[in-house]
């Protein structure tokens, strides 16, 4: 059996303050329904992370985007990191499995793939870009929820 391509529902280009911390997010989908999730860091020694997430694993990612989300518009100002969730990933490919974490920090959301074997990237996502990023995390949602999904036609 051959595994067909990650066909991209969209990406996301971070232009953070802190150029380490900018970056690419990608999310792809598969025709059995995994999402791949992707971070490419953009600057000069940057590493990518691409990790396949289940649809439940999906979902903690989008609803942990969303509570950091919640905490950046109540003015809560974060001087160090703090942890919204850390979503274990336990993928079909031992090389795209790890976790997922999701921060927040001063006024930003900051999402780290971390690969059991391999790279690990983050990205610093403002709150300008926010709503961009739960508007791409929604799209893909959408689509798993059509029963029937057109892998062909997406």
């Amino acid at each position: 059996m051959t595994k067909k391509p990650y066909k991209e529902i969209g990406s996301l280009s971070i232009h953070s303050v802190f150029e380490e911390d900018s970056g690419v997010l990608k999310v792809s989908l598969n025709e059995t329904g995994y999402v791949e999730v992707s971070i490419s860091e953009t600057h000069e020694h940057g590493m990518t992370a691409e990790i396949d997430l289940t649809f439940q694993e999906y979902e903690r990612v989008l609803k942990a985007v969303d509570k950091a989300n919640d905490i950046l518009l109540s003015d809560i100002f974060h001087q160090e990191r703090y942890a919204v969730d850390f979503i274990n990933v336990s993928g079909p490919s031992f090389k795209r499995q790890g976790f997922i974490l999701v921060n927040v920090f001063e006024h930003s959301i900051i999402l780290v793939v971390s690969l059991t074997r391999g790279a690990d990237a983050d990205i610093m996502i403002g709150k300008e870009e926010i709503s961009l990023l739960v508007s791409l995390l929604e799209k893909v949602e959408m689509i798993l929820d059509i029963k029937q999904f057109d892998y062909d036609n997406f």
